[in-house]
């Protein structure tokens, strides 16, 4: 049996990184890189350190609107699809490579499966709303990565339980799979010390408006003036930041995007970390990082609920009052550090297993 596998962006490589081997060894697997991320530092260094193959096609589509990028995602992957003709298409997360590549797929009718199915921040304004409503929408297996997941697709959205599956987090495999966690040579690059900084990234496009970005930066710029800041610059980020002359205080540490083995030896020994990114949010809880989230919403609010994340907004005021709590309160962060999450490793096998099982009943067929 053929599994087409899809992906685009830095986060997929490394939330599938642990399924793309496996998946290997169990079916035909093809692997389509649409290119939506497309330098070194956010995508090649990634295969580069997870040791993954080469993909089987690079589509290069680059930059863009959404409708563009999309639309060019569309008629590419098609002509691939119709070349390979897979049994099924596997995408991931809520990208605009998952949009397409689950839209690609159903439009030939080729079975989907949807990896991180079920996420939901209930805010429509964020196009990765849209895209996971949607393609969980088109999707043949949805494997959800948490009970709040499950139950939105189950209960609230009223899919099929047959359709729905509770596998667990890729995320925490391949975060778990890295073996330079708690390597503190990364430190030493940067004149860091274990506990003596934070880590700080921001990307997406809402936050990325110069006024937005600008207050926020804002408020890191005071942060900074009390705890080292270390800022890893998504290449958007630093665009708007260049261009619109926004001033960066001397005490952050701007830096070009970082490979994932540095990224985490570098988040595990932070005192905390700030970002929108919803797969940081997921690493820092598995890493027992206390993390602050520079959104109104968050897709993973099971860490929310829990208290092991904080959503703090992208106000001036609320970034600093709360950074400023927890630079002054110790106890904040023992109590943080004492909230156990469920880490279940085998989402991986999990997954591998039900796909095995349901295209093997197909081939029977």
């Amino acid at each position: 049996m053929k599994i087409a596998t899809i992906f685009g962006t830095r986060p997929e490589i490394i939330k599938l990184s642990t399924l793309i081997p496996q998946l290997d060894m169990e079916f035909d697997q093809v692997l389509i890189h649409t290119g939506q991320h497309y330098s070194y530092k956010m995508d090649k260094i990634f295969f580069d350190e997870l040791k993954l193959r080469d993909c089987d096609y690079t589509l290069n589509i680059g930059s863009g609107t959404h409708a563009q990028q999309t639309g060019k995602m569309l008629i590419e992957l098609e002509k691939v699809l119709l070349l390979e003709k897979p049994d099924l298409v596997m995408v991931q997360g809520d990208t605009n490579s998952t949009l397409a590549g689950a839209l690609a797929a159903s439009k030939l009718h080729i079975p989907v499966a949807h990896v991180e199915a079920g996420c939901r921040s209930f805010d429509k304004q964020m196009p990765e709303e849209i895209n996971r409503i949607l393609v969980d929408n088109i999707s043949d297996y949805l494997f959800t990565p948490d009970e709040n997941s499950y139950k939105n697709l189950t209960c609230l959205e009223c899919f099929p339980s047959d359709k729905v599956y509770l596998v667990g987090n890729t995320s925490v495999d391949a975060c778990l799979r890295t073996k330079q966690l708690n390597n503190q040579e990364y430190l030493k690059s940067y004149n860091l010390e274990k506990r003596r900084y934070i880590l700080f990234t921001l990307h997406r496009q809402e936050n990325t408006a110069v006024d937005r970005l600008k207050e926020i930066i804002m408020a890191l710029n005071m942060i900074s003036g009390r705890i080292k800041v270390l800022f890893p610059a998504h290449l958007r980020t630093r665009k708007v930041i260049l261009e619109n002359k926004i001033e960066i205080s001397d005490n952050i540490i701007l830096t070009d995007p970082l490979g994932y083995n540095e990224f985490m030896g570098l988040l595990v020994n932070s005192k905390f970390i700030m970002t929108d990114s919803g797969g940081i949010q997921e690493e820092a809880a598995v890493l027992n990082v206390p993390c602050l989230i520079l959104r109104d919403n968050t897709e993973w609010m099971y860490y929310v609920e829990m208290g092991k994340n904080m959503l703090v907004g992208t106000n001036y005021d609320k970034i600093v009052k709360v950074v400023t709590d927890l630079l002054e309160n110790d106890s904040k962060f023992v109590e943080i550090e004492k909230i156990k999450i469920s880490i279940n490793q085998g989402a991986t096998e999990s997954i591998v297993a039900i796909l095995k099982k349901e295209l093997s009943n197909i081939k029977t067929i």
